[in-house]
């Protein structure tokens, strides 16, 4: 498996890509906007020289506009002094050719003329004179310079075509390249500056969120249904959102894990429970029949008689824990239907000593829930009965039963004054095989908590040694 770069350098390196990105398209564009700028800016300078030089070859042409036109002779002669002080005065060398692209007269000498003014207008250029009466080009000299070549073709009065009038500007590539070294070299500057503020910011910003992600994909990998610790410190609240949802999570998984484990645990108690009362019920009751038989019998001496009725005693005691397994493994399916409690609850209590349970209404309505009536009835009985059970010595026992409404929720709360639960104990209370008593097996709030939760609802227990303690029981109000 290929691991690659770790997530914080991959961050960090991705920004520094993004600013250098954002840094070469700024010079590109910044680049072919200075070049655009300055193409502009000469093309407007060759304009405004173009104008003043056309006014004045206008003035020249209105006084000798009969001898010039088609006559390029007479061209020469009115314009070979004249074209050499317009070319001094405006700074910019001027030519005449002819209509068919031909050199005529420049304001260059012989022997420099050939080398700025080509011999002949190129196509392209004069194909433009042709059809709109100007044209512009790039165009390289002979001495390998730069110009820009503007013709423009020259009327008389008559608006006769006389000759093609030819400017070539030059650009200076020179200077163009000066001042784009100068503008790169103060750019280059700022992109230093800012390059290594925004290596700092990076590398802050990638650590600020790389390292808490990496901390979360540590724990996510250490994570396992035991013990797990929270992801505990103060990070940007996209992470802190992240980090909480995990430590939710984990909450979430560990109480999964206790519910799994407590599920585990009642599933093998539950097949236990029943082979223990397959195996002990099937040769107790000949054991049983066989022993009443020999009691009853004349033959059996007296003494052997009374100790056969004690076998038989033990034989329904086994019989009774046989009993108690089979029902913790065979509880019935819940039943869902209206229940009125305090109906359920007085069904209850007629079977106890008035004296010793009492039931006290703090309702001022009929309380409904949705449940078993006889698993309730069940479970019931089993709180009052291990209440009972919890006797003090010389300290009669006393369960008073409260029920009470509060929001959506049904509360039926156990009392009694015995002797309490040690805190201890309290956590394995409701757990299988569990008890404070010499007889019984500790099944009997095992069965209540499966009965109670299966119908939605919770039970808990609050102890004083010495005191006595509180079931409480929760169920949903309908």
């Amino acid at each position: 498996m290929r691991s690659g770069l770790p997530l914080q350098s991959r961050m960090f390196l991705a920004m520094l890509g993004l600013i250098v990105l954002s840094f070469l398209m700024t010079g590109t564009i910044s680049f072919y906007f200075f070049k655009k700028e300055n193409e502009e800016y000469n093309m407007e300078r060759l304009k405004r020289k173009e104008y003043a030089i056309r006014a004045t070859i206008d003035y020249f042409v209105r006084n000798h506009h009969q001898d010039l036109y088609l006559n390029a002779s007479m061209l020469v002669e009115v314009f070979d002094d004249r074209i050499c002080e317009l070319a001094e005065i405006h700074q910019q060398d001027i030519g005449f050719y002819d209509f068919d692209g031909s050199y005529i007269i420049s304001s260059k000498s012989e022997d420099l003329e050939t080398s700025l003014f080509p011999v002949q207008i190129p196509d392209l250029l004069l194909d433009q004179l042709k059809e709109s009466g100007e044209g512009i080009m790039n165009y390289r000299a002979d001495n390998n310079q730069k110009y820009i070549f503007s013709s423009t073709v020259v009327y008389d009065e008559s608006q006769r075509p006389l000759a093609i009038l030819n400017f070539p500007y030059l650009t200076d590539e020179r200077y163009e390249e000066d001042e784009l070294k100068e503008f790169f070299a103060r750019l280059f500057g700022i992109f230093a500056l800012v390059f290594f503020i925004a290596v700092m910011f990076a590398l802050l910003l990638s650590n600020s969120i790389a390292r808490p992600l990496t901390i979360l994909r540590q724990k996510i990998a250490e994570t396992r249904l035991g013990d797990n610790k929270p992801i505990e410190g103060k990070y940007p609240p996209e992470i802190q959102r992240l980090a909480s949802e995990y430590n939710q999570m984990l909450n979430e998984l560990h109480e999964s894990a206790i519910l799994l484990a407590q599920r585990e645990r009642q599933t093998a108690w539950r097949d236990m429970a029943r082979q223990v009362a397959h195996e002990i019920k099937n040769p107790l009751t000949p054991m049983k029949l066989q022993m009443q038989m020999l009691a009853v019998s004349p033959d059996t001496p007296q003494n052997i008689k009374s100790k056969l009725e004690g076998l038989v005693a033990q034989v329904d005691a086994m019989a009774e824990i046989a009993d108690a397994f089979s029902r913790y493994a065979n509880l019935p399916e819940l039943k869902r239907e209206p229940v009125y409690v305090q109906s359920m609850l007085l069904k209850t209590i007629s079977i106890f000593d008035a004296s010793q349970v009492t039931l006290e209404d703090k309702t001022n309505e009929k309380v409904m829930v949705n449940g078993d009536a006889e698993q309730l009835t069940r479970a019931m009985n089993n709180l009052i009965k291990n209440a009972l059970q919890a006797e003090r010595p010389s300290v009669p026992i006393a369960v008073r039963i409260e029920l009470s409404v509060s929001d959506d929720k049904v509360q039926i709360d156990i009392i009694d004054n015995g002797i309490g639960i040690p805190e201890s104990e309290l956590e394995a209370i409701f757990e299988p095989r569990f008890t404070t008593k010499n007889s019984g097996m500790g099944l009997g709030l095992s069965i209540v908590k499966r009965v109670i939760e299966g119908l939605d609802g919770a039970v808990s227990v609050k102890s004083t040694p010495g005191k006595g303690s509180v079931f409480s029981v929760h169920l949903p109000k309908t």
